[in-house]
């Protein structure tokens, strides 16, 4: 299939004028596809660069370098058209970040992943579901960069230009496939869920040292932490300083390599592979041997808050057999009753919803379970007698209020 990206005229949006021009034309479709880029891989911290809206009439690029942004507002929140967007929760965060909340929303991902897709990314899905190949080639780029040529222009507008008819196709199995709405109320709960979490999540800041969110920390033996600590610290430091992403300075494995070597001198460090290669490397190298020196003068003591962060919770082991004995109900539930209806589990309940679920008392009242964010009041509509029984450890022969999926 050609990509239609290419034979669409794509309009730049660099001034007010123009967005609120386009802004009232968008306002009077029923469906708007949405997607954004940031310069996240190049930049400290994310922010929004461009924002791509499509109709089947239109592609818009807004440069959001250029133009306030405030027209938007309307036409993205809960007042405006259906947005389609692809994977919601990234895309929601950066923009309330710029102070733009996005709302009524479908989530071509979520729909797919609730459809039971395993690959669930926009390229496997236009791929699989049209038959279009999608153009990768500037999935690195960074967006910061001006102006914005032709070339990156129609990149940019294959992002969104087949997003409505990719929900047509999922939205059209979902209505086939759930008679009773299952489906199509699962993937409007998830959605709203991670907007709101996406939201709530805006602007906020990782309390924890730079050390403990790294990935693997929890298998770093206890000597080797004071050392990553003070390592770690050094490399945010410096990624600060020259607006980085922390890995562009020097690689969180090289971090690893380095507080397990403890190198003493410069010849040491430069044996470890990354330590002292590349620029931004060499410029902290002295530093680094600083932080070694100090890591191990700290005698393998680290403040006892962050070892606390990096501990799990040690629950007496009745509470912890109780808890487990809720989940393996819980999924074992799950996992029948999305058998018997013929729905991917996640249908039934998502992931963190069953977590949340296992987390309440065996005895937990129907308003508790209400209470899980995400859960759905159609859920405990059909489902809340069952999961009551579950967490009670009583027996699962409660038919659903539903009957059968599909009857």
């Amino acid at each position: 299939m050609a990509d239609s990206s290419k034979e669409m005229p794509v309009i730049l949006v660099t001034r007010e004028d123009e967005l609120r021009l386009v802004v009232a034309r968008l306002r009077r479709a029923q469906r708007i596809a949405v997607d954004i880029e940031s310069n996240g891989l190049f930049r400290y911290k994310a922010t929004l660069c461009t924002m791509q809206l499509a109709t089947t009439d239109e592609v818009v690029v807004v440069d959001t370098m250029a133009t306030p942004l405030g027209a938007l507002a309307e036409l993205l929140g809960p007042d405006g058209p259906r947005k389609i967007v692809h994977d919601v929760s990234f895309d929601a965060r950066i923009l309330a970040e710029a102070d733009l909340v996005l709302a009524n929303v479908l989530d071509t991902s979520l729909a797919a992943r609730m459809l039971g897709r395993t690959a669930t990314g926009l390229a496997s899905l236009l791929q699989s579901e049209l038959g279009i190949a999608m153009d990768k080639t500037l999935q690195h780029h960074d967006w910061t960069e001006r102006p914005l040529r032709s070339q990156q222009l129609h990149y940019l507008a294959g992002d969104v230009i087949h997003l409505e008819a990719l929900a047509d196709k999922l939205s059209a199995e979902i209505a086939e496939r759930s008679g009773d709405r299952a489906v199509g109320d699962a993937v409007e709960e998830e959605t709203r869920y991670r907007l709101a979490q996406s939201i709530t999540a805006a602007g906020t800041v990782d309390p924890r040292p730079p050390y403990v969110r790294l990935k693997g920390i929890d298998r770093v033996p206890k000597e080797e932490l004071p050392i990553l600590r003070r390592l770690a610290e050094v490399r945010e430091q410096k990624a600060k300083s020259l607006d980085v992403p922390p890995y562009k300075v020097i690689g969180p494995d090289v971090l690893f390599a380095i507080a397990r070597a403890k190198p003493k001198t410069m010849a040491d460090l430069a044996r470890i592979k990354g330590a002292a290669s590349g620029h931004r490397a060499r410029a902290i190298a002295p530093s680094m041997l600083e932080a070694v020196a100090a890591g191990l003068a700290d005698g393998g003591v680290i403040p006892a808050e962050e070892r606390a962060m990096l501990e799990r919770p040690r629950l007496p082991p009745a509470i912890v057999k109780t808890r487990r004995g809720r989940e393996n109900r819980l999924t074992s539930w799950r996992k029948a009753e999305a058998k018997r209806r013929g729905v991917d589990e996640q249908v039934v309940l998502p992931g963190h919803v069953l977590q949340d679920l296992a987390d309440l008392a065996d005895d937990a009242s129907l308003d508790a379970i209400a209470a899980v964010p995400g859960i759905g009041a159609f859920r405990v509509a059909r489902d809340g007698a069952a999961l009551l029984a579950a967490l009670a450890a009583a027996p699962l022969d409660v038919e659903s209020p539903g009957g059968p999926e599909g009857s």
